[in-house]
């Protein structure tokens, strides 16, 4: 924890809902709790338990685990990169926003997630407690050379400055990747020019600052909003 990383090829996760949804994907390797947790979560037989009192498994964590729980797990293979609705982090530093973007990410159905330089992997134990495991669902894929990744997508960059579009005025029916920026620059401008453009979402007069968390779910929603219009019957559509 120190060292904010596990072993190669492994992750911490910590608190009941993030343990839980480790232990149902098959990833946990090892479990530290308290010992009332041995009875309230299905551990697989087979899984390493260690348990000791709360002012002990403080002491060793160097901080206050408030749940009391916190396990080691295995990273999943991503797999190729494919959907029609992905995600492109760029510069994203803070660990706490890249969690919040990969909860939005698995609430909306996001197929993929790339992770370009400078961006706080998702995997991190900050992120993934506050992403409550999100990357146990959605994929994610890091990359060398974002700007790369993105030239043969139909990928948009989400920025507030420079030429830009209104997020609801662009196709996002169509297979598409949306691309975020760290909250102090944005999405950097050789990223932006490897983009088919830029979107933005129109606020109130005299502000222009959105967590990239909350922009993120704005921008999905209408993603989703989007393709559920054309899937909708169209006597519906009609009398809407």
């Amino acid at each position: 924890l120190r060292l904010r990383k596990g072993p190669e090829g492994t992750f911490i996760g910590d608190g009941q809902r993030v343990v839980r949804r480790m232990i149902a994907q098959g990833v946990v390797i090892k479990v530290l709790c308290t010992p009332e947790w041995i009875e309230k979560l299905p551990i697989p037989q087979g899984i390493d338990v260690v348990t000791t009192s709360r002012g002990r498994l403080n002491a060793i964590v160097g901080y206050s685990l408030h749940q009391g729980i916190m396990a080691l797990g295995r990273i999943p293979d991503p797999g190729p990169l494919k959907g029609s609705l992905l995600l492109a982090l760029d510069g994203l530093s803070n660990a706490e926003n890249v969690g919040g973007v990969m909860r939005s990410a698995a609430a909306f159905g996001v197929e993929g997630v790339l992770v370009g330089p400078g961006t706080a992997s998702p995997w991190l134990r900050r992120a993934v407690r506050v992403s409550l495991g999100a990357p146990l669902q959605v994929p994610v894929h890091f990359v060398d050379d974002l700007p790369a990744a993105l030239r043969p997508r139909n990928a948009w960059a989400a920025h507030i400055h420079g030429e830009h579009r209104a997020y609801t005025e662009v196709d996002l029916t169509q297979d598409i990747c949306v691309v975020l920026g760290g909250e102090a620059g944005g999405v950097a401008p050789g990223t932006i020019a490897a983009c088919r453009g830029v979107i933005y979402i129109p606020m109130a007069e005299g502000w222009d600052c959105l967590n990239v968390a909350s922009s993120t779910a704005v921008l999905l929603s209408e993603v989703r909003r989007q393709r559920s219009e054309i899937h909708r019957p169209p006597f519906e559509r009609q009398v809407k």
